[in-house]
This record gives structure tokens, sequence and C-alpha cells, in this order.
């Protein structure tokens, strides 16, 4: 789906598909952003940057954010709750020495 201001939001509805957009569609160098909320059932969103320069505005990652919760458990009991974004360059699939990371799962880093 698009924000109101034409920015791509990707989404996944469970862990195979978080894994695939996070390593095929989530891009460093180009100032995207990871949104997620920590919630049984949240969908990892990724919102597209379209200039190199430019600042995703915080009306673009409130939207992104509810589109997250709203796909989680929380939604259907009407619990209150919210999402939180990183960088792009703050996800990782790399867990600490001696631990693992499922399927759709990523390690944030700062």
């Amino acid at each position: 789906c698009f924000t109101r201001e034409g920015l791509l939001v990707l989404s996944g509805k469970e862990a195979q598909q978080n894994e695939l957009l996070v390593k095929r569609y989530l891009r460093k160098s180009h100032g995207d952003i990871y949104v997620h909320a920590d919630l049984h059932g949240a969908a990892t969103c990724i919102i597209r940057n379209n200039s190199l320069n430019g600042a995703i505005s915080l009306e673009s990652l409130r939207e992104a954010g509810t589109m997250s919760v709203c796909r989680s458990a929380a939604w259907d009991a009407k619990i209150i709750t919210s999402a939180w974004w990183v960088h792009a360059e703050q996800v990782s699939k790399t867990a600490p020495t001696g631990e693992y990371l499922p399927t759709g799962s990523f390690m944030i880093r700062g």
C-alpha cells in the first residue's frame, strides 16, 4: 500500500514473508524505515524512501505503525498499544554469539 504522501509500504503476513521482505527490499543506502510492534501477529512494515536525501515524515511513520498494529492480536482484543520504527541499518539477521534468531525475527541494534 502507499502512504498519503505516496511512499510505498511493504508488509508481510507471516514470518517467512517478513524474512523475504527484509532481505530483498529493505535498503540501507536509501534511508528506508523498518516499522513493527512487539505484539503477536504484528506486521513487519518497510517504508521505502523515494529520495536519497528526503526524510520520511511523522505522518508516514504513523500510518505504517497503524498498519502494523492493525494486523496484530491487540487490534482484535481492542488493546491500546503502539508501534516503533528504526532505520534500515539498525536491522540485522546476525544474532549475538550463542543465540539464534528464528525465521522472521531480526536483531535491532542501537
